[in-house]
């Protein structure tokens, strides 16, 4: 899903706008200087055309999801690929994995090696000893139109408490369901459920 596609969709359902492509600075060309390397095509542009200038909240099942702002992509990621405390590099990190969103501490990043026209986007749990990344979106359109997806039937959809967890299981209201299950069948495609396997009634 290319990245204008996205907005246009996010757009017709959302109201809450994320701060999507409202940064009026460039963030990508600082980056390149600094790693002399050049980043791929698709998250170039995300980032000077679509990145919120500052950080953004997507409400998911338990952590939010934080999508990072411009102007707080780094090649320093604390707590991932650097350590402050001691002032040292992690060495398990790889430096062509680059962090533009967590879960909750989970990193969400996209493999700079790869350079297909689309980047994919992979998320890791973090703790677990090892970082063990599995692709949970074929493009960062993908991703954001699913976060935003959630996001909407979780605080958007006008109803009393869209979550109902009872001896029924954990399932999402049927207003909510009705909408959000045939929405991410459409648009996450083969992730749909590493997107929404956390409701019984999916």
């Amino acid at each position: 899903m290319e990245l204008p596609e996205s907005m246009e969709l996010i757009r017709r359902f959302s109201s809450a706008g994320f701060g999507l492509g409202e940064s009026t600075r460039s963030h990508s060309e600082a980056l390149e200087k600094e790693k002399k390397r050049r980043l791929p095509e698709e998250f170039r542009c995300y980032i000077d055309q679509f990145a919120p200038e500052q950080s953004q909240y997507f409400t998911k099942v338990g952590n939010p999801l934080l999508l990072y702002g411009g102007a707080s992509l780094s090649w320093t990621m604390d707590g991932y690929n650097f350590n402050r405390v001691i002032d040292e590099p992690i060495e398990d990190w790889l430096p062509d994995w680059f962090l533009f969103a967590d879960e909750g501490g989970d990193p969400v990043i996209v493999d700079l090696s790869e350079r297909e026209s689309n980047c994919m986007v992979y998320q890791a749990m973090h703790g677990a000893g090892v970082w063990a990344f599995a692709p949970i979106a074929d493009s960062i359109g993908q991703f954001l139109v699913c976060s935003a997806a959630m996001h909407h039937a979780l605080e958007e959809i006008p109803v009393d408490d869209p979550i109902i967890d009872d001896e029924r299981g954990f399932n999402l209201c049927d207003q909510c369901a009705d909408w959000l299950f045939p929405f991410m069948k459409t648009h996450a495609g083969r992730y749909y459920d590493d997107w929404v396997s956390i409701f019984d009634n999916h």
